[in-house]
C-alpha cells in the first residue's frame, strides 16, 4: 500500500514539474512586480525613430498611486509652474500625436514643465539600439520624456509628455498598455544651388561673370525651454569666386544686421548669426539666402571633386541643453574650361611672341601670348562656341586665320601642357597653329620706291639732254 501511495505521489510530482516547465516557456508581459498590494505593475514604453546611441530619459511629473480604498491619487513633482501643478491641468494636455507641431498645448506644457522636472534625477533612461528604438520601464504616472542625441545627426528632438497612468478594467486598476511612440523630431537641413537654373553645378559662366547662388534652410524647431538655440548660416567660396557682399539677400530683402541677426561678410565668405530670441520665436521658418559672386581668373578644375565652388553651412545645437554644435553643409561647383594650342613656324619650331585675343559675351577681352615653348592658352571659359584672333604677329611672319572651337564637359577633358598644375578641363588642339613666313619680294617698301624714282630721274635727265643736243646740231 505504501509503495502504491509512493508511486502516486511520484507521478503527481512529475506532472507538477512538467506543468511548471510548460508555464516557464509561455511568454508573459515584461512588467515589474507591484510595489504594494494596491499598486499596479510598471509599464513598458517604446520610443521609435531614434538613432543608435541616442539616450532617452523620463522625468516624473505626477506619481500615480492607488490607496487602500482603491482610490487613484497623484503626487505632483515639486516646482511645477502654476498652469500645470495639478493633475487636472496635466491630464488636459497629456496627449501626443505622431506629427510634431510646435505651439500645441502639449508642446507648450512640455516646455514649461521641463525646467522643473529635469532638475531632478531621471526616473528611467534607455539607450537606442541599432533598430532605432529605446524601451523605458516606468511606474504609473505622467512623465516628461527627453531625447539627447549621441549620433551627431542633423536633427533636434522635442520634449514629450507621456501618460502611463493606471487604467480601469472590470472595476480594478491595471497597468496601461502604451502603444509605441514615434519620437518628435525635426531635421535641420541646408541646400545650396548655383546658376540661373539653381542646380548643384553649372558650366555656364566665364571669367568676369556674376554667378548667382541660393541657400535654402529653415530655423530649427527647438524646445521652448532650450538653454542653447544656435542658428548660423555660413558660406565659404573657393579660389576663383569673390562674393559681392552688397548682393546678399534674406528672403528677398537686403541683408542688414539688426536685432534678428548679425551679418558678417567679405569677399571670402559670410555668416548670418540669428539671435536666440528670434530662433525660439520662429521655429521652422523657411530661410532663403541669395547672392552673387564674381568668377575670377583663379577658377580651377583639378579633378571631379577639386573644382571651383563653395560650401554653405548651418550651425545648430542638436542637444539644446548642451553648448555643443554640429554643422551640416551643402556644396556647389562652378565648372570652367580652357583651350590650348602650340604656335610654331613652318618647320615646327615653337614660335614665341604671337598674341591672340578672345572677346567674351560679357565684354571682357582675354589675351594670351605664346611662351618659349609656343603654347597659347585661355582659361576660365563657360561651355560654348568661341573664336580667337591673332592680334600680334611676330616679325617676319604672317597672321593666321581666326580659330573657332567649342567647349563642353565632353570636349574639354585634358590637362593643360603649358602649366605645371594638373587639370582636367582643357581642349587641347592636337594640330600646331603655324605662322608662315612673309614672302621675299625683289624689292619692296621704301627701297623699291627710291630705286624707281632714281631710274625715272636718270631717264628724264637723259631725255632732256638728248633734246638739247639735237637742237644744237641743227643750229
Amino acid at each position: 500500500m505504501k509503495s502504491i501511495a509512493k508511486s502516486i505521489f511520484s507521478k503527481i510530482c512529475c506532472l507538477f514539474s512538467a506543468a511548471l516547465l510548460i508555464y516557464s516557456l509561455v511568454p508573459v508581459q515584461a512588467f515589474a512586480n507591484p510595489t504594494s498590494g494596491t499598486d499596479v505593475a510598471d509599464s513598458k514604453v517604446t520610443i521609435n525613430g531614434l538613432e543608435s546611441g541616442d539616450v532617452v530619459s523620463a522625468y516624473l511629473i505626477a506619481d500615480a498611486d492607488i490607496d487602500a480604498a482603491n482610490n487613484l491619487t497623484y503626487k505632483m513633482a515639486d516646482g511645477l509652474p502654476s498652469a500645470y501643478n495639478t493633475i487636472d491641468k496635466i491630464a488636459a494636455v497629456a496627449t501626443d500625436g505622431y506629427t510634431f507641431t510646435q505651439g500645441t498645448d502639449m508642446q507648450n506644457a512640455a516646455a514649461a514643465i521641463a525646467g522643473a522636472v529635469t532638475a531632478n534625477p531621471a526616473a528611467a533612461t534607455a539607450t537606442a539600439g541599432s533598430d532605432g528604438s529605446a524601451k523605458l520601464t516606468l511606474g504609473s504616472g505622467y512623465y516628461l520624456v527627453r531625447v539627447t542625441t549621441a549620433s551627431g545627426k542633423t536633427r533636434v528632438y522635442q520634449n514629450m509628455v507621456v501618460d502611463v497612468t493606471p487604467k480601469v478594467d472590470g472595476g480594478t486598476y491595471k497597468s496601461r498598455d502604451v502603444a509605441p511612440i514615434d519620437v518628435k523630431k525635426t531635421d535641420v537641413t541646408v541646400k545650396k544651388t548655383v546658376g540661373s537654373e539653381y542646380k548643384e553645378s553649372t558650366d555656364k559662366y566665364s571669367v568676369g561673370d556674376s554667378v548667382p547662388f541660393k541657400i535654402n534652410t529653415a530655423v530649427p524647431n527647438y524646445p521652448k525651454d532650450s538653454k542653447n538655440a544656435t542658428f548660423t548660416i555660413g558660406d565659404t567660396p573657393s579660389a576663383g569666386l569673390k562674393i559681392k557682399t552688397d548682393t546678399i539677400k534674406i528672403n528677398g530683402q537686403k541683408a542688414v544686421s539688426g536685432a534678428d541677426y548679425t551679418l558678417t561678410a567679405s569677399e571670402t565668405g559670410y555668416t548670418i548669426e540669428y539671435s536666440k530670441d528670434y530662433v525660439l520665436a520662429h521655429p521652422g521658418e523657411a530661410i532663403e539666402v541669395t547672392y552673387e559672386a564674381e568668377l575670377t581668373s583663379d577658377a580651377f578644375s583639378h579633378s571631379a571633386t577639386d573644382v571651383t565652388g563653395n560650401t554653405a553651412t548651418v550651425t545648430f545645437n542638436p542637444n539644446p541643453y548642451e553648448n555643443k554644435t554640429v554643422t551640416p553643409n551643402s556644396n556647389t561647383t562652378v565648372k570652367t574650361y580652357g583651350y590650348v594650342f602650340k604656335k610654331t613656324d613652318p618647320e615646327g619650331n615653337p614660335l614665341q611672341g604671337a598674341t591672340f585675343t578672345l572677346t567674351l559675351d560679357n565684354g571682357k577681352v582675354l589675351t594670351s601670348t605664346s611662351d618659349a615653348n609656343g603654347y597659347v592658352y585661355f582659361s576660365g571659359l563657360a561651355a560654348g562656341h568661341y573664336k580667337i584672333s591673332e592680334t600680334g604677329v611676330p616679325s617676319g611672319y604672317t597672321k593666321v586665320n581666326d580659330i573657332e572651337f567649342d567647349l563642353s564637359d565632353t570636349t574639354a577633358t585634358a590637362d593643360n601642357p603649358a602649366t605645371t598644375d594638373v587639370e582636367n578641363n582643357y581642349l587641347v588642339n592636337s594640330q600646331n597653329v603655324v605662322d608662315n613666313r612673309q614672302p621675299v619680294l625683289p624689292v619692296t617698301g621704301d627701297a623699291g620706291t627710291f630705286m624707281f624714282t632714281a631710274i625715272g630721274t636718270v631717264l628724264l635727265v637723259a631725255g632732256v639732254g638728248a633734246i638739247v643736243y639735237s637742237r644744237k646740231q641743227r643750229a
